[in-house]
């Protein structure tokens, strides 16, 4: 006789009909999700992380490597899903990574419905939250709601990390985290909910069994990529980025404006989570979850408006718990008026992503981008003094260092005052680099940003860094063109 086990009556049934509601489901939100972020859904760049990635995802694509020929302080997930994107399409358009944010964003509000039906006891919590998500993340600027970004695809990894950690399944959890973390390092913030949930769940052996998975798939990767490049260029070399000693008055006006920007878009989200903390012993991983994305948002004081992504998993869970649990909000003209109220304030900033025309920066760069496409052979390396990947990725140029924008050397970065642009807020390291990757690979063109103060590049033109002055200035480099204001240099 056969030692198989059969399943009982009606069990293959079941989980038949569970698929089926959840694929349902996830059809629906995605489809919803598209209606809210339908104006990313076309190659339009909205922030210039997307054109940084897409730079990198070309050099990838030629056969370079990672840290190597391409680096970028970041995880390497992105980097590869463009470049994953970009072969199979055969196309370095930006679209099919726009309708995967979509998908990335669906799976977020999926995972989170089915974590809040089981915590709140019922299917109409988990439309709740879902609705919740959908209207949050719309909810934000276009460069913040529409770009294909890191926190886009790390939020439905880290979600589910949490998920698995609820399940107690600590090992399970901190593959799932790890996950994540290699799409955005903030991730690893979740560390302390799901530490304190394998605690709960199994003492030290669930924190051993966490951590254990966590950083065997964080050294496996490591090991992969080069432990000391992947350990510099993820962790380490973040030391000047966070910094944020010499520039805390800038950084404090930078988190009351951006804090408000998410006040305004997310009040009513806002206003519902106190309610909520008559629950926290039920809900005390939520919070710590909550806290630990808090921690992440105000790292090295920079703001951006695509960081407080990370807040909305869990202030959409404790918004859900409010609503569900407190008899003033559980009357059905109280919910539907309340998620009402949640999504009102993301339509003008739907409608910002179909009028916000492209900036003047980006017209500057797609300028010079076509200049270059039309006077250099495919084959061509360029150089783009300043902050302006565009240049690289749409003349599908490759750039003479591995640098995709001259911040690393100059300290030029993002949410940061021109008072910290100078050689000394350089990466550690990197005009060695720079200079050695100039020799080895002489580009047919260099485009000097700073005479069009594209993105602000007239705070640091060659003239301040005598490295690279001297190197523009030896004699064989001179001025061929001026396009949109930006200088290029051509060699005798």
């Amino acid at each position: 006789m056969s030692d198989t086990v059969l399943a009982p009556p009606g069990t293959r049934r079941s989980v038949t009909h569970r698929f089926l509601v959840l694929l349902g489901a996830f059809v629906a939100l995605v489809a919803v999700t598209a209606l809210v972020k339908a104006p990313s859904l076309s190659n339009r760049e909205f922030n210039s992380d997307e054109a940084y990635v897409a730079t990198q995802a070309q050099v990838l694509r030629d056969g370079g490597h990672l840290y190597h020929d391409t680096v970028d302080r970041k995880p390497p997930a992105l980097p590869y899903l463009y470049a994953a994107s970009f072969a199979v399409t055969g196309s370095d358009e930006l679209l099919p990574l726009h309708v995967l944010a979509i998908v990335a964003d669906a799976a977020t509000a999926l995972l989170l419905a089915i974590e809040a039906r089981r915590r709140f006891g019922t299917t109409t919590a988990g439309v709740i939250v879902a609705a919740l998500f959908v209207a949050s993340v719309a909810a934000f600027a276009p460069q913040d709601a529409l770009a294909a970004n890191f926190e886009t695809f790390m939020l439905p990894l880290a979600t589910a990390a949490m998920l698995l950690g609820i399940r107690r399944r600590p090992a399970a959890s901190g593959v799932m985290l790890a996950l994540a973390t290699l799409a955005k390092q903030t991730a690893a913030g979740v560390l302390l909910p799901l530490a304190w949930l394998a605690w709960r769940a199994r003492r030290r052996r669930g924190v051993l069994s966490l951590l254990v998975a966590f950083l065997g798939v964080m050294l496996v990767t490591a090991f992969a990529f080069g432990i000391p490049e992947f350990v510099f260029w993820v962790f380490t070399g973040n030391g000047s980025y966070l910094d944020a000693s010499r520039t805390l008055g800038y950084g404090v006006h930078e988190a009351a404006a951006r804090t408000w920007s998410f006040v305004q878009g997310h009040l009513v989200l806002l206003l519902l989570v106190p309610f909520a903390w008559r629950s926290r012993k039920a809900d005390t991983e939520l919070w710590l979850w909550l806290v630990a994305a808090v921690v992440s948002v105000c790292a090295g004081l920079r703001f951006f408006g695509h960081y407080y992504l990370e807040l909305l998993p869990p202030l959409c869970l404790l918004a859900t718990r409010a609503i569900t649990s407190r008899a003033v909000f559980r009357r059905p003209v109280a919910v539907v008026g309340l998620v009402a109220l949640a999504v009102v304030p993301a339509i003008p900033f739907v409608a910002r992503g179909y009028s916000d025309g492209t900036g003047r920066d980006v017209i500057i760069a797609e300028a010079v981008a076509a200049y270059v496409r039309k006077h250099t052979p495919a084959d061509a390396r360029i150089l783009v003094w300043g902050q302006a990947p565009e240049v690289y990725w749409k003349s599908a140029r490759r750039p003479a260092t591995r640098f995709a924008t001259t911040g690393f050397v100059t300290g030029s970065t993002g949410n940061r005052p021109v008072t910290s642009v100078g050689e000394v807020n350089a990466v550690p390291g990197a005009w060695g680099d720079f200079l050695d990757d100039l020799h080895a690979h002489r580009p047919a063109l260099i485009v000097d940003m700073s005479t069009a103060n594209q993105r602000g590049a007239a705070s640091y033109p060659p003239s301040k860094f005598p490295r690279f002055a001297r190197y523009l200035h030896d004699g064989t480099w001179h001025p061929v063109a001026t396009v949109a204001g930006a200088t290029v240099y051509a060699s005798s």
